[in-house]
């Protein structure tokens, strides 16, 4: 015996197991993507922290770098030193430093410590013409002193000539 709506039945029951596949599919992708994107996400964020320590790495050893080439630019200034070797550890040290940087970086990053690289090149140049110039310093009061001797010497002269036309 068939039932009379036996077609009716048959489409609801072919609905029923259309939406029943429907939300199983949907739960099923729920489900995967519920696991699936936070190992993803993991992974980018793994990678995101190793590459934010090694630029905290390089930063430090850039700033350990910068610090040693400062004090070696400190030192000229003691007395005695050889300044062409000293100038020249500190243009090789500053090479080093320059080459040392990433260019896989962002340009941003690049772009900052080329110019902090760029700074210390002009502060020993600026470093190496001062100490020039303190010698040129010494040079000055020299001259000074010997022409405040020559104008007491011609003020003498001119006295001494005064008082010999005035005797003739």
């Amino acid at each position: 015996m068939k039932p009379i709506n036996d077609k009716e039945r048959q489409k609801a029951f072919l609905k029923f197991l259309l939406f029943f596949l429907a939300t199983n599919i949907i739960i099923v992708f729920a489900i995967y993507f519920d696991f699936k994107v936070p190992v993803k996400e993991n992974e980018l964020l793994k990678s995101q922290v190793e590459l934010s320590k090694f630029e905290s790495d390089y930063q430090m050893r850039f700033f350990e770098n910068m610090q040693s080439i400062n004090a070696m630019l400190d030192s000229l200034d003691i007395p005695g030193q050889n300044l062409s070797y000293q100038n020249s550890l500190i243009s090789a040290k500053l090479v080093e430093l320059k080459k040392s940087i990433p260019t896989k970086d962002s340009t941003f990053r690049y772009d900052m410590y080329s110019s902090i690289v760029n700074l210390l090149v002009e502060y020993q140049d600026l470093k190496s013409e001062i100490l020039e110039l303190s010698d040129s310093k010494t040079t000055i009061e020299e001259y000074k002193t010997a022409l405040d001797r020559c104008r007491a010497d011609l003020r003498q002269t001119e006295r001494d000539l005064y008082i010999a036309r005035g005797a003739n």
